[in-house]
């Protein structure tokens, strides 16, 4: 690596980023952290990154962490305290969805600091305290560290971005303002990335005993996770399943770690709010096993996977039934188990026999006759869905009942889909759409959001029309939160012959603050850019279809859906008392 004479902090930070592969960086602009970057932009090289400004913190954030999940690694960037914290938020989801985001904090001069000390004065954005920042962001990173001098600047900032590497998981880097442009000593060899030993033995002991439990139970089939997708392990993850030939469903968080089209895929199988087809014919597998899949509450709607005849390999371990074995790579089990099997005579779980047609969707979608002007529901929304939807386009998808919606399209292409299914913050897809493109700018981006997140979140549609972006943006709006609805008391989603008659008159409705305030949505690309359309029915639905196959600019189109209507896949939550639907007889405390 070229040893420069005139080595700044800002220029060692930009020389290390662009080794990495940033072409983005993501963030909102501050005084304390302007020589940082100035220093990008006084860049005159051929691999100059783009700063990407934002319209606000938790905005850069999202998108950061979808650029993330798409490249390997992400950079944001923010001025002390007003902008740390308010990107705290989606610091949080990276680091709970195991994402690679740095953050960069531009904090205030030597000089402020030693002022606020002996003096009591704030500077602007100060607490008081020097290490409020970088002490928040420690419970939501793996690294942390606080940069006050150009002497140990090149280590520390080495530190961070290897661990970010390692663990594959958000670090935090703060910089004092005055030290951005002192002097330091120039990078003197590239960052030596090389991860941390498993133990390959444990491997095959975690193998040998899922080989054990599939000759004795049989019927093996796999649910496959987003730790495949984290960590670079789609190719062999294929060669597992096309040399064994067992199939597949996977979580919703690990939905498109492949192709969707693949031959032995089956669906996406989220627990109880899995499609009810998929949820039968999944739990009559004889061993599941879950490779990289995690046990969250999204992933698994309730519904308890572990058991004696269930494989998770997951976290750098593998626990076969009561049995645990540490300190496992997931890559090296995926390949031992895959060697293993090649001299065992099993039967894989097939879940649908050769009379049997594998949906091209795996949702029931309502008949939607030509000739009539049927409302839009969720599932007939999505049906039409999965039929526009090709390889050229990428899905983010929000959380609550679009991500129930979404779940089942089919996705032909692997990293098709991006949602964040654990932490769960609503409003995430509209910015990550901005990220997703950043990262992909030969494909075209599809959000479903509902309208609750949405208000959260739709600045980012400035950024879209402003990057000149192709997005397009479908605002579900049911007029309500409907997710939180669902959860605390289900009563208004219920049919008729299931709803519950209860004497307090507010229970048998959707709860005044569930309510939210209508906004003309299709208006706003007025106000952001771009085109906005407005669709009430199936055939306008169609006739706006028509309309976005334009690559030149962005789309919000406002779909209007009932009140009270549901996807099928969390119909479940209406034959169960509600977290706080307490007249109901079956309710309690126990949950």
């Amino acid at each position: 690596m070229e040893n420069l004479t005139d080595m700044t902090v800002a220029k060692y930070l930009v020389l290390r980023l662009k080794e990495l592969g940033l072409t983005h960086l993501f963030g909102i602009a501050g005084n304390y952290s302007a020589p940082f970057l100035n220093t990008i932009d006084e860049d005159e090289s051929a691999d100059k990154i783009n700063i990407i400004g934002d319209t606000n913190e938790i905005n850069a954030g999202h998108c950061a962490d979808a650029y993330a999940r798409l490249k390997g690694f992400a950079a944001v960037a923010v001025t002390y305290g007003v902008g740390a914290f308010t990107l705290l938020n989606a610091t949080a989801g990276s680091y709970v969805e195991h994402c690679p985001v740095l953050v960069i904090n531009g904090s205030p001069t030597n000089a402020d600091q030693m002022k606020s000390i002996g003096e009591g004065l704030l500077a602007s954005h100060m607490t008081g305290d020097m290490y409020s920042n970088i002490n928040v962001y420690r419970h939501v990173t793996v690294a942390a560290e606080l940069v006050m001098s150009s002497v140990d600047a090149p280590y520390k900032i080495d530190a961070v971005l290897m661990a970010c590497l390692i663990y594959g998981r958000p670090v935090y880097l703060e910089v004092f303002e005055d030290v951005w442009r002192m002097p330091c000593e120039a990078p003197k060899h590239k960052l030596a990335i090389n991860g941390y030993k498993r133990c390959t033995q444990n491997a095959v002991e975690a193998a040998k005993k899922t080989v054990e439990l599939i000759k004795e139970f049989g019927a093996p089939i796999f649910w496959a996770g987003e730790e495949i997708q984290r960590k670079g392990l789609q190719e062999e993850f294929l060669k597992l399943v096309e040399e064994t030939k067992i199939e597949f469903t996977t979580s919703i968080m690990g939905k498109s770690v492949v192709s969707e089209s693949n031959r032995y895929f089956r669906g996406v199988f989220n627990g109880n709010a899995s499609p009810k087809d998929v949820q039968e014919r999944f739990k009559k597998a004889g061993v599941k096993i879950g490779l990289g899949a995690w046990t969250t509450g999204k992933n698994l709607g309730g519904f308890n996977i572990w058991g004696e005849h269930t494989v998770l390999a997951n976290h750098s371990s593998v626990r076969i039934g009561a049995q645990f074995e540490p300190n496992v790579s997931l890559g090296d089990f995926m390949s031992e188990l895959r060697r293993q099997l090649k001299d065992v005579a099993y039967k894989p779980h097939h879940m649908y026999d050769s009379s049997q047609k594998v949906a091209d969707a795996t949702f029931v979608v309502e008949p939607r006759k030509k000739d009539a002007d049927l409302p839009i529901t969720y599932d007939s929304f999505f049906g039409r869905m999965n039929q526009f939807i090709t390889t050229d386009h990428v899905v983010v998808s929000d959380s609550g009942f679009s991500l129930l919606g979404a779940q089942g399209l089919r996705i032909k292409e692997a990293n098709g889909f991006v949602a964040q299914a654990s932490w769960l913050s609503i409003g995430y897809s509209v910015p990550a759409a901005v990220g997703v493109k950043c990262a992909l700018p030969e494909k075209q981006v599809i959000v479903f959001v509902g309208d609750g997140a949405f208000q959260e979140t739709c600045q980012a549609i400035s950024n879209q029309a402003r990057l000149g972006h192709n997005t397009i943006v479908f605002v579900l709006d049911n007029t309500i939160y409907g997710i939180e609805q669902m959860l605390t008391n289900p009563n208004p989603f219920r049919p008729t012959d299931k709803k519950i008659n209860y004497p307090v008159e507010h229970m048998n409705e959707v709860y005044p603050y569930n309510k939210m305030h209508q906004w003309k949505y299709a208006k706003l690309a007025d106000v952001f850019g771009g085109k906005g359309f407005e669709v009430s029915t199936m055939n306008e639905l169609e006739d706006v279809l028509k309309k976005l196959d334009v690559k030149d600019t962005n789309f919000i189109v406002h779909v209007h859906l009932p009140e009270v209507d549901i996807p099928e896949a969390i119909a479940y939550k209406n034959d169960r008392p509600g977290e706080d639907e307490v007249l109901n007889k079956d309710w309690s405390l126990c949950g």
